[in-house]
Order: structure tokens, then C-alpha cells, then sequence
């Protein structure tokens, strides 16, 4: 059996895919739900159970713990002799418990993406893509845009196109409102109230108005590594950037990777295909997107890339992979082979 780690941002979703894949692999999985979404696991199996029934699937081939989970009973389940491979979608922490474990894994890490709005990009739709992204699932998908870093000489004209396409790039004093309702007393995150919630509801709870249906909230920043704006925001809102020139802003890519996402994904809006090829070469990124939407961008469905939910970062990320994880990745291939002449 497979023993699936099912984070709280998207499980139903995680579920269906690793279900999906697992079977079509001919493996049996156990999945272990985050302990604040383990109502789902029930709902999920209700959904489930008669389909496998329904096409002649062995009993208790796909099956979720139905029992609060804790660190030490998922460490039990990941070294049980009983379990052949682990899937680890979750934080950093559960990932390298999973290689910990002595059972052979793939974890994934988490996404932090920066995207370049390089001084020739074609900006209405680069801010089509972004908005329609980082808004897919209200804001909670790892490959979407998380940090605009944008040229100075298109920024003015960048934020008119992104309020065309439906976002509500923030001025002095809603950005005051907006990181005072954000940001934990601590100042060192999100309050959990955000995740997950719809920029239309988070704005009119800041008094955030505008013309047009407000998809996206857009909060100008800057480059302060220490601050929560500077990471990965499970939720309709993202930093903006203003850079200056080329070599500027892949180094802010860079310190934006390597403070959190590092292995996962970048994206760069460009019309100079050398100018693409140089920042994806520099980006420690599995998938490097141009001109494209990241959400959809990073599984598939606007790119070449294998369509999938589940998204090595490789050695940049502490991932042992950096493909799009697929049922190709569980299964065991025997190769028989004969002497040659």
C-alpha cells in the first residue's frame, strides 16, 4: 500500500489525484487527512467506496483513517513494514519526516513563485494570467503567482492593466488596513482567518471598494525578507514588487526562492525568448512558466507540462524529484535484459 499525507489547503482535491494515481499504478492506499480537515476523509470515502464497489475494485483497496491524526501515529504508519511507498504533500516538516521514515517517498515543498514582469512583457496579459491564477481556488494552489516583481519603466502601467483584469491593487492606507487585519500579532505570518477566503470577502471586510468585482487584492511592498509579504500566501492577495532592470530583479527572484519555495516554480512574463531562457537557467525551480498563468501553468493544463496535482521540487527543495508526479512514479518496472552479441 501507499500511505497518502493529505494537507488542509486542498484536499479533496490532493485525495481524488493520489487516489487516481495510485490506482492506475495497481496500488492500495491509506491517506491520512490534516487532523483540521478530517471530516472531509468521511465525506471523501462516501464518495469513493461506491464507484470501486460499483467497478468490481477490492474491498478496502483506497481507505482514510478516520481518527484524528497526530505527528506520532502518522510517523507509526510512514515506518509500518506494511507500507510500501509514502506520497507526503504537506509542510516542510512532514516531508522530511517522510524521508526519515527508511520507506521510500516523495515529498513535495512548498511554493513561494515569484513572477517577472520584464520591461517588454505584453501587459494585459500578464495580468489576465496573474489574476486568473491566484485566484483559482482562492489563492491556495503552490504554483500560482505569490510575488509580482515588476520593471520600473511598466509599473505604472502594469497596475492599471491588473485593475482591468479584475484585481484591486491596494493604495497607502488600504494597504495599512489590509497588513493590519493580515498580519499576526507577531508579525511573523497570516492569521489563518485568510486562508482560503475569497478577495471579494476579505475586501469588503477592509472597506476595500472598487468599480468592478474585486478578484485578487494586489499589496505593493517592498523587498524586506523579514516580512511576511516576502513568503508563500495561501490566499487571494500577493506582494508587488517594483524592480529596476534585469539582473535586480532575478536576484530578488533569487532571495524570494531562497527564503521559501525554492525547487518549485517561477514564473516570467517576456516576449524575448533569450531573456525567458536566462531566468529560467538561473532559478533553482523545477518548473519555470512563460507567459503563463502559474495555477495552470504548473499541471498542465496551459503548458506542456505532465497534467498532475502533485509536484516535485527536487534537490533544490529537498525533494528526490522534480517531476510532475504521476502513477509512472509508483510502480515498480523489472527489466529483464539478455547478454549481446
Amino acid at each position: 500500500p501507499i500511505f497518502g499525507i493529505i494537507p488542509m489547503t486542498n484536499p479533496i482535491a490532493t485525495a481524488n489525484y493520489k487516489t487516481l494515481i495510485g490506482l492506475k499504478g495497481r496500488n492500495a492506499l491509506i491517506m491520512s487527512f490534516h487532523r483540521i480537515c478530517l471530516p472531509l476523509a468521511t465525506a471523501f470515502m462516501d464518495a469513493v467506496t461506491p464507484v470501486l464497489e460499483r467497478h468490481g475494485a477490492p474491498t478496502g483497496i483506497v481507505q482514510c483513517l478516520q481518527e484524528r491524526s497526530s505527528r506520532q501515529r502518522t510517523a507509526r504508519f510512514m515506518s509500518h513494514a506494511g507500507i510500501r511507498f509514502i506520497l507526503a504533500t504537506g509542510g516542510p516538516g512532514m516531508v522530511q519526516a517522510a524521508y526519515r521514515s527508511g520507506t521510500p517517498a516523495i515529498g513535495v515543498g512548498s511554493g513561494n513563485g515569484p513572477a517577472w514582469i520584464a520591461a517588454d512583457a505584453d501587459l494585459s496579459a500578464a495580468a489576465e494570467a496573474v489574476v486568473s491564477s491566484k485566484s483559482f481556488d482562492n489563492g491556495l494552489i503552490c504554483g500560482a503567482e505569490h510575488n509580482l516583481v515588476v520593471d520600473a519603466s511598466v509599473a505604472d502601467a502594469f497596475r492599471d492593466a491588473l485593475e482591468v483584469a479584475g484585481a484591486a491593487v491596494l493604495d497607502e492606507q488600504e494597504t495599512e488596513r489590509f497588513l493590519a487585519a493580515a498580519i499576526t500579532d507577531d508579525g511573523g505570518g497570516y492569521r489563518p482567518q485568510l486562508i482560503g477566503q475569497s478577495a471579494k470577502l476579505v475586501a469588503g471586510l477592509l472597506e476595500i471598494e472598487r468599480d468592478h468585482e474585486i478578484k485578487l487584492l494586489v499589496v505593493p511592498a517592498v523587498p524586506d525578507l523579514a516580512h511576511p509579504l516576502t513568503a508563500e500566501k495561501m490566499g487571494t492577495f500577493l506582494s508587488l514588487f517594483v524592480i529596476d532592470g534585469e539582473e535586480a530583479a532575478q536576484t530578488l527572484c533569487l532571495d524570494l526562492l531562497g527564503k521559501m519555495g525554492a525547487g518549485h516554480t517561477a514564473m516570467v512574463h517576456t516576449q524575448d525568448d533569450a531573456r525567458a531562457g536566462r531566468f529560467a537557467a538561473r532559478m533553482p525551480v523545477s518548473r519555470a512558466l512563460v507567459n503563463s498563468p502559474g495555477s495552470q501553468g504548473v499541471c498542465g493544463l496551459s503548458t506542456g507540462l505532465p497534467m498532475a496535482f502533485t509536484l516535485g521540487c527536487g534537490t533544490f527543495g529537498g525533494n528526490s524529484t522534480t517531476d510532475n508526479v504521476g502513477w509512472r512514479n509508483l510502480v515498480n518496472i523489472k527489466r529483464m535484459a539478455t547478454l549481446q552479441a
